[in-house]
């Protein structure tokens, strides 16, 4: 109370109603001696920064409403400190936290209804701007002086300046001289030199009046009054003051990265991911919220800058222009943890927030067909087994006789005969695996869909024939990390963006390392590469062939050519193109050409593999044990004899078993015909003759069989 009698008795002689000036100050004691001072610390906000897989390279940086970077005292230079003092308090380190002349200045201006007027001390103003409402009354005045007393008792006087350093707002968002420095002149406080300190210091007074982009005049004539007073400090000479008021004022510079670019598709990712459900940063949306853009993050992604770029050049080279709306995306997965390397969800962040490589359900064709092919290999057929291809297919199925009205039909027509799975796969033969998914049963195809992970996919479907060649919508990014399974050998990890997040301490408190979950047998993966390395070799994806380097896929398109895909993958990556219109069914055809999966998306897989594999070793897939491949027999049982009610060959008289042998021997001079099935195919445990060994070759030329076109 020693303090409010002084103020009382210095201002008793100017004012008539003391009694009410005195009431208001008692008040203002009280209440200010109940305010908890929680640390100083406390009340920053830090914007978070995402990094790529690099550590370095800045995808973007999010924050709230405010910018704030506090740094330490020690890392402020001592020209922005010595500016700071004799602008706005010279004698901080010499008198306490107030000034009881200036209390009873503001008293008179208060009770006289002219408002209080400034002369607060560094440690007033911290407390105005951290603990108290911004009204000018006098209960709040003294209530800020008694705060500032306590301040600085706990407190020693470089924690207070520190604290201001980092508090005070320099406009533009910019909260701290940290951020000030970073928005004004893109160097750290440390750097501040004479003239840009003596800006900042001139700033404090009115941050929005004195903004050297927006008010440069009165910018300039701040900062000369803020040079002036620390000559008249001796802190600098006269000279060195002249030689400061000319050097220019700053301009506007680009903001910060943010949400603007093809790449930001994956911040939007790592973005709603932090936000939704499951997040590490919180159990309630406002406290994810605040950890994401107030918390003072460090998050590292699994994007690799060198993959985006190529990923970016790819798309944007093999997308044509047009005024239909079709463009193209690209998702690229690691095989070995999962993490997603590239991001393309579509024409680019600033026109769109939808990414269709992780948002849209798409139909995906026949790169669906994986999940029928290692279904067939788990009951313990072989690529090498031979089918009944011929088109149209009307079959029965549990529960869904539809395909006996209205039949499937292969993309090239009518007829094909027996093929090998192997072939089947290669050209995508629509009726060879109708048949193959009737012997093996719908419900082991969803299940394997679920198991790798395809999310859309439910019990419901396996009552859905056409699922087999992809009618079921899902999402490009899951077919991308399915191909991944195949390409790490039958080890499924699940999509990938985030790889570890650091508090503003310095703590990790997340790490995206997940261990993998095998889903097929190393043996199966390798018998099912032989089928996918067929496709790019001889069949729909040889524009995806990346010379000497192995190379498995699968192309897809659908109905009306209304989506196209190339579902690729090397040992060492997995990744999808897509390419559509978002608006609506559109077919795809560009400059009169029917876009299929094997043109423009097998194309731009090519471009974006080869620049982003041009430096990695050139890896071979593993080749099946050949003790564990299934002696090869013809696909028939009499459940499907029954179902396949107009065109399934099982009577066909015997052929030899074809021979496949792989490219680094000397191929058998003879080779035998596979347009019929072998001896005793009449049931799906025949064992023919002949043995067959695990990789095949393409024919001669690289041509696939006759009337093979790119197709499904």
């Amino acid at each position: 109370m020693a303090l409010i009698a002084g103020a009382a008795t210095l201002v008793a002689g100017t004012l008539a109603a003391v009694g009410v000036v005195a009431s208001s100050a008692y008040h203002g004691s009280a209440v200010a001696k109940e305010i908890p001072l929680p640390p100083l610390t406390s009340q920053f906000q830090l914007a978070t920064t995402i990094y790529a897989s690099d550590h370095k390279t800045v995808l973007a940086v999010l924050r709230g409403p405010e910018l704030r970077e506090p740094v330490a005292l020690s890392q402020v230079s001592k020209v922005m400190v010595t500016a700071v003092l004799d602008t706005e308090d010279h004698g901080f380190y010499v008198h306490g936290g107030f000034d009881l002349r200036s209390i009873a200045r503001a008293a008179v201006h208060d009770v006289s209804g002219q408002g209080l007027q400034g002369g607060s001390t560094i440690a007033q103003q911290l407390v105005k701007q951290v603990y108290l409402t911004p009204s000018q009354t006098l209960s709040r005045k003294v209530r800020e002086v008694v705060l500032a007393d306590r301040l600085e008792r706990e407190y020693t006087r470089n924690e207070i300046l520190q604290a201001y350093l980092n508090t005070i707002y320099l406009g533009n968002g910019a909260y701290g001289v940290q951020a000030a420095a970073e928005t004004y002149f893109s160097e750290p406080a440390s750097a501040l030199d004479l003239a840009q300190a003596a800006l900042l210091a001139g700033m404090i007074q009115d941050p929005n009046g004195y903004d050297p982009i927006l008010n440069p005049a009165a910018a300039r004539i701040r900062r000369s009054e803020v040079l002036s007073r620390m000559v008249y400090y001796k802190d600098i000479t006269q000279a060195q003051a002249a030689a400061a008021n000319l050097v220019p004022l700053p301009g506007a510079k680009p903001p910060p990265p943010s949400l603007t670019g093809t790449n930001n598709y994956y911040v939007l990712q790592v973005k709603n991911e932090l936000l939704g459900p499951g997040s590490p940063l919180g159990s309630t949306y406002a406290e994810r919220y605040a950890a994401l853009f107030e918390g003072g993050l460090k998050i590292y992604t699994n994007m690799s800058p060198t993959a985006q770029a190529a990923a970016e050049a790819a798309v944007a080279a093999n997308t044509p222009a047009n005024n239909v709306g079709y463009e193209e995306g690209l998702v690229s997965i690691d095989p070995a943890d999962g993490a997603v390397e590239a991001l393309v969800g579509g024409s680019g962040a600033a026109a769109s927030q939808f990414d269709v490589m992780t948002q849209a359900e798409r139909q995906p064709g026949s790169g669906f067909k994986i999940f029928t092919l290692l279904a067939a290999l788990e009951q313990g057929y072989s690529v090498y087994d031979t089918v009944d291809s011929q088109s149209p297919c009307y079959i029965s199925f549990p529960g869904n006789n539809s395909l006996l009205t209205k039949p499937i039909n292969n993309d090239t027509g009518a007829g094909g005969g027996v093929i090998t799975v192997v072939d089947a796969t290669a050209n995508s033969v629509n009726c060879a695996y109708m048949r193959l998914a009737r012997q093996i049963g719908l419900p082991n195809v969803v299940s394997m869909a679920q198991r790798m992970g395809v999310s859309e996919v439910t019990a419901a479907d396996a009552y859905i024939p056409s699922m087999v060649i992809g009618a079921i919508a899902v999402h490009p990014i899951e077919m991308a990390d399915a191909y991944a399974t195949l390409a790490d050998g039958g080890v499924y990890h699940a999509p990938s963006f985030i790889s570890s997040i650091v508090d503003r301490s310095g703590a990790v408190i997340y790490r995206g390392d997940q261990p993998g979950k095998r889903i097929f047998s190393t043996q199966i993966a390798a018998e099912a590469d032989v089928a996918f390395r067929a496709v790019v070799q001889y069949g729909t994806g040889t524009a995806a062939a990346l010379g000497n380097r192995p190379v498995a896929g699968k192309t897809g398109t659908t109905s009306h050519n209304v989506d196209a895909w190339f579902n690729g993958f090397t040992p060492q990556l997995a990744t999808t193109v897509w390419m559509g219109a978002l608006k609506g069914e559109i077919p795809i055809v560009i400059d009169g050409l029917t876009v299929y999966g094997a043109n423009y998306p097998a194309s731009t897989w090519h471009d974006y593999s080869a620049a982003v594999l041009a430096d990695q070793p050139v890896l071979n897939f593993p080749t099946p044990k050949a003790s564990l491949v299934p002696p090869a027999k013809y696909v028939t049982s009499p459940a499907l004899v029954a179902a396949d009610v107009r065109d399934h060959n099982y009577v066909a008289p015997p052929a030899p078993t074809p021979v496949y042998v792989p490219a680094t021997t000397t191929p058998s001079t003879s080779t035998p015909s596979a347009s019929t099935p072998p001896a005793g195919a009449t049931g799906s445990t025949g064992t023919p003759s002949g043995s067959t060994p695990p990789a095949p070759v393409p024919p001669a030329g690289g041509a696939g069989p006759a009337g093979a076109q790119p197709g499904a």
